[in-house]
């Protein structure tokens, strides 16, 4: 099917003012749409995550209309939770996945629905859509959602597992196109059943317009007390198969060296048990902030080098975190702990140091050995930038995905 749509309709359960790699990366695409003549509107919930509480602008409230980079965005009812409770988190999905299908159907026709495949249930749209309005989709793959609940054993009942991947792959098969971040996702749907036509790359990337070098901030450096450390930073949220209690243990292995500090900024459902856990220990070389991404090229700005981590899991091979693509964009290396597509990157590029998951002894000693060495960690800055210009901006990554679609020449 040949097409040319020029009003699109993004569906995300996550976006602005929210953060997070979802609400971040699909800001900046939309930008990037904007600029190629697309009319684009947003379909999401009323803020709420991380914490699982409605943001204190939108309480109260079933639909809030706004304009976020000029673009219209509709904020729906959601059944606001986080945690670890399976209930709450199924009653969170299936409360926006209502509320959209809803709003889509007895709204205004898009041309073409982009749709966030998180949560799986929000797939039932798209479908919905394209049976009763006639509009083709395409279906965004982040993550391997199923697969990741498999592995980290939050999904157990075979019978359960089964209709899971059976639903995702009719999601797949039904979307006009499948779009989806990382070479190996991609092979992932062939061996599914996706086709050639449909599969398209879309991977994460950075604004490098706003990400770029600049001056060290003295109010952030003076905001958490940093002068004379050199900072390794981990930012983005705090998830579980992120692992993060390695960089809390290799900060332990780290507590004789006074000139480090490791800066955790960021929400999730295994936040406080890191502060828990740095606490019990009695680190005071691990500071934890918020932060907004407003500031984001700032919060770099006091960084000597990021840390990215994932558990040593089978899936974890196929990913790229998004948190490496800002970093490297300003200019500052990353350790990266684990195995993945995006440690291979960044080992093949030069611009920072890849240790084993889950291993804090080998991660404080790449901290170590980086702090050493300005000119190794300064050199491995500007390979980073080189590699984000060349091929991860997201000027580039969208008007490039845009011809792979054939939606431009």
């Amino acid at each position: 099917m040949s097409i040319s749509p020029k009003r699109w309709l993004i569906l995300t359960q996550y976006y602005h003012p929210e953060l997070g790699a979802p609400p971040l990366r699909l800001r900046s695409m939309v930008k990037e749409l904007r600029r190629h003549g697309i009319e684009v509107e947003v379909l999401t919930a009323l803020p709420n995550y991380p914490k699982g509480e409605i943001f204190p602008a939108y309480r109260g409230k079933f639909s809030v209309r706004e304009e976020i980079d000029g673009v219209p965005v509709r904020h729906v009812w959601i059944y606001a939770g986080s945690g670890k409770s399976a209930l709450t988190r199924i009653l969170n999905y299936l409360s926006f996945t209502a509320t959209a299908l809803f709003a889509v159907l007895f709204g205004r026709r898009p041309d073409l629905l982009f749709v966030e495949s998180q949560p799986l249930s929000l797939g039932v749209v798209p479908i919905a859509m394209k049976w009763l309005r006639g509009v083709p989709y395409i279906y965004n793959v982040p993550d391997l959602q199923v697969d990741g609940a498999e592995q980290l054993g939050f999904i157990s009942h075979g019978g359960f597992l089964k209709a899971a991947l059976g639903l995702e792959n009719f999601f797949v098969r039904q979307a006009w196109k499948v779009s989806t971040v990382t070479e190996r996702f991609i092979t992932h749907f062939k061996e599914r059943g996706a086709t050639e036509q449909q599969l398209t790359f879309l991977p994460n990337g950075a604004d490098t317009e706003f990400l770029r070098p600049c001056p060290a901030s003295a109010e952030l450096i003076d905001r958490w007390g940093l002068a004379d450390k050199k900072v390794f930073l981990y930012v983005g949220t705090h998830a579980y198969y992120h692992g993060l209690d390695t960089v809390i243990h290799a900060a332990k292995l780290l507590r004789e060296r006074d000139d480090i500090v490791i800066l955790m900024v960021g929400h999730g459902p295994v936040r406080a048990e890191l502060q828990e856990l740095a606490a019990s220990e009695g680190l005071d070389n691990v500071v934890f902030g918020d932060s907004g991404y407003e500031e984001r090229d700032l919060l770099y700005s006091i960084s000597y080098a990021s840390l990215a981590c994932l558990r040593d899991m089978e899936l974890a091979k196929k990913m790229r975190l998004a948190k490496i693509f800002p970093s490297l964009s300003c200019e500052v290396p990353v350790i990266h702990a684990g195995h993945a597509e995006g440690a291979e990157l960044i080992e093949d590029s030069g611009c920072g140091i890849v240790v084993a998951p889950e291993d804090p002894p080998a991660l404080a000693r790449a901290i170590r050995e980086l702090a050493d060495d300005p000119e190794r960690r300064n050199a491995m800055g500007k390979a980073g930038r080189k590699l984000i210009e060349k091929d991860y901006s997201w000027r580039l990554i969208v008007e490039r995905w845009l011809g792979q679609c054939g939606i431009i020449e």
